[in-house]
């Protein structure tokens, strides 16, 4: 039997850290990240929204955002105007993912401080885990974005927005020469060459524009705010233990790519509960399929649950790194241990080299502070710990993967598995096929060394996709048969990012618990060979009907694997 994930944190007592690196790192991030083992105590605690203090913080949160409601359009602090920064330059799909957010909902936090009166303010987060529902406190006033506060039709928007957006300067022209490290050099990245542009994708965009009218600006209603099962499983607590089982920082935070426009692939975090819950707020009833909600769209942030549901993965970060504090592993990019405070002209050679430098001095221009002038911290480096806004979590979920005193990791197995695939195209009602073998005495050290497995699928887009796709794992012949309570349901691979998914994506989909199940189900043959199939979501009978389904072009299964640490 495959071990459980909630097993697989017993560990030896270990003493001291790593490296010598490892403990400046930890010196260099003295709130947050580290608070707990350093005895500091952070100024804010954000608290879980369903408990005491999270009552209090929502009326603080309210009052801040009817504020921002009734600010100006030009005003940078406009709730509208918050939300297009999201729109403009927000990462997703690679290894900015995690500070990005981190520094967006910081500077939010900082602006709610201020409008609301309250110096206390501490952002409320969603434990999804434990709550598989829509708070119901967030339909009350204006922590519902179908409140007549809210622009209620996107003439509206036109109408308050156009002209205001192209005035804000971002389309400027700094110095003589061309400059990516600008705002215009960030937006051309992203192909948004001018105010029109963004326009056309909130307002205009035929494949799904950004703006939905009331009363569809939230899909999920109070009557009916519970989980589908499929976003259920994405936020179960098996998944969030394989997430914060990840050795390294690429694996728990989405994959490594070139800027942060560029989508790489999505970590276990990412690909399930961000995606899952966006995708479930932002379509009919928790559909996935018939859009209806900001939360589906970039322009997300209009949902005022949109900071809830990031300070949850924000949360689940600091829970990870001080996991890998405890284990004296890196919980940042590799070379952090060269990290010195020397301005970039004067760092060494290697320092330069290391993926930490690089991942560290990504341009991040578009934030703005309380008083809504630009931010200073400009970097994602500035936002690897939570000593940027000084701020720590009331506990939930996941705590108790990190140890209690300093302990040894696991060993990590790495690639255990490569699959090969009999059919390449998803397509129509047809599912991509691939097939591995994971022989029993290959589980048998995984279970012993108590690792977690997970399965890598590699998808290759066409332009602009936006459709959902079931994973199978096993089962019977017609894969359409499978709905997410079967034993043989894998996963739901969820598109969200800047106008859609394209090109080669790889999604990391927890395996461990599921594979047990299938294998209760319908035992494993001989020789351990396992079957994946990947399957249009439109293909299921529930969905053939589904007027929000769309029959693009046909995606490619480029690779399988299993892996596990």
């Amino acid at each position: 039997m495959i071990k459980k994930p909630d097993e697989v944190f017993k560990h030896s007592r270990r003493t001291t850290l790593k490296t010598a690196g490892l403990a400046l790192c930890a010196g260099m991030l003295p709130l947050g990240a580290t608070a707990a083992s350093s005895g500091r105590v952070a100024t804010y605690r954000r608290p879980n929204v369903s408990g005491k203090h999270g009552e209090r913080m929502l009326k603080s949160y309210a009052k801040a955002v009817r504020a921002m409601l009734e600010l100006p359009p030009e005003d940078p602090r406009n709730w509208y105007r918050q939300a297009i920064i999201h729109t403009l330059d927000c990462p997703h799909g690679n290894w900015w993912f995690m500070p990005w957010h981190r520094g967006y909902l910081g500077w939010l936090e900082k602006i709610c401080r201020e409008l609301s009166g309250d110096p206390q303010f501490a952002l409320p987060y969603w434990d999804w885990t434990i709550d598989q529902k829509v708070p119901d406190c967030m339909f009350d006033d204006v922590l519902d974005p179908n409140h007549p506060a809210y622009m209620s039709a996107v003439q509206d928007f036109e109408r308050s927005m156009s002209g205001v957006i192209s005035g804000a300067g971002y389309w400027t022209m700094q110095g003589e020469r061309f400059n990516g490290r600008t705002q215009l050099g960030q937006l051309l990245a992203r192909r948004i060459r001018f105010e029109q542009d963004l326009m056309f994708d909130i307002v205009d965009d035929p494949s799904g524009r950004m703006f939905f009218d009331q009363p569809g600006a939230r899909g999920i209603r109070r009557e009916q705010a519970g989980f589908s099962l499929a976003t259920s499983d994405a936020c179960a607590q098996a998944t969030i233990h394989t997430a914060l089982a990840a050795p390294d920082f690429l694996t728990f935070g989405s994959p490594k790519s070139a800027n942060h426009a560029t989508m790489a692939g999505y970590g276990v975090l990412e690909a399930r509960p961000h995606n899952s819950v966006h995708r479930c707020l932002g379509s009919r009833d928790c559909n996935f399929v018939e859009p209806r909600g900001f939360m589906g769209k970039m322009l997300s942030p209009v949902d005022p649950i949109f900071f809830l549901h990031h300070g949850n993965i924000d949360r689940l970060w600091d829970v990870w790194t001080r996991k890998q504090l405890r284990l004296g592993l890196s919980h940042l990019p590799a070379g952090s241990e060269l990290i010195t405070k020397l301005p970039d002209e004067q760092k060494s050679p290697a320092e330069r080299a290391t993926d930490y430098y690089r991942w560290a001095r990504q341009p991040f221009l578009f934030f703005v502070d309380a008083q809504g002038k630009p931010a200073a911290q400009t970097r994602a480096g500035d936002y690897a710990s939570m000593a940027s806004f000084n701020y720590d979590y009331e506990p939930g979920t996941g705590e108790e993967v990190v140890p209690a005193a300093p302990a040894k990791p696991r060993p990590r197995a790495g690639r255990i598995a490569s699959g090969t695939i009999l059919r390449r195209e998803v397509y129509g009602t047809e599912p991509a096929t691939a097939v591995l073998r994971l022989p029993g005495a290959r589980l048998e050290q995984v279970r012993t060394a108590g690792q977690v497995m997970v399965a890598n699928i590699t998808l290759n887009f066409p332009l602009m996709a936006h459709d959902a796709y079931v994973v199978v794992l096993n089962g019977p012949d017609d894969p359409t048969q499978v709905d997410a309570g079967s034993p043989f349901y894998l996963a739901t691979i969820m598109m969200f990012g800047h106008r859609g998914a394209c090109g080669a994506l790889t999604y990391t989909l927890p395996l461990t618990d599921k594979l047990r199940q299938a294998s209760a189900a319908q035992p494993l043959s001989a020789d351990g060979t396992i079957r994946v199939r990947i399957v249009p979501m439109q293909a299921m009978p529930a969905h053939h009907h589904h007027p929000g389904m769309t029959h693009g072009e046909a995606v490619e299964l480029l690779a399988v694997n299993v892996e596990a640490y």
